[in-house]
Parts: C-alpha cells; structure tokens; sequence
C-alpha cells in the first residue's frame, strides 16, 4: 500500500498502522495477503466507527458504512516505480 488505505485518506503508508483485516482474535493470520495500511484515525474508525472491510484476493478493498454505503480502494501499483 502507498497510503492508508481508507477511502480518500492520503496519509502515506510509512505514518500508517499495519491492520489485520480478519482480526487475529478470529484466526486471522499475520500474513501480507491479511494486512493492510491504515492510519491511526481511521484504524480506530475501522474498529469503533461501524465500518466493516472486506478484501479481495487482488488487494481491492471494500469498505461498507453503516448505512450500507460501499466505496472500493485498490493496493498502490509498485510496478511502475521499481526502478
């Protein structure tokens, strides 16, 4: 990830928290494919805000609100600034 990965958050991923997305307490693994950036408002948020994630084998993640609102995020692509 480049930046937290919570719709429209630009906060880079270097000032981000690692998050497991199925939470460790749940048998989530701490593995790359179960982990995602966050920033430390918006790791809070995704666990005491009423948000909940989902993510796909790809790394586009879906973020659902309360209300059922959806918005997608995608992993940042490091293949074109592999130098």
């Amino acid at each position: 990830d480049g930046t937290c990965r919570f719709p429209g958050c630009a906060t880079p991923a270097r000032r981000c928290h690692l998050d497991h997305i199925t939470t460790f307490a749940h048998g989530g693994p701490t593995h790359p494919a179960n982990l995602i950036t966050l920033c430390g408002r918006h790791h809070r948020l995704k666990h005491h805000g009423g948000w909940t994630l989902t993510m796909t084998p790809t790394g586009t993640a879906t973020w659902t609100n309360g209300i059922g609102q959806h918005y997608l995020t995608h992993p940042h692509d490091h293949r074109h600034t592999a130098a």
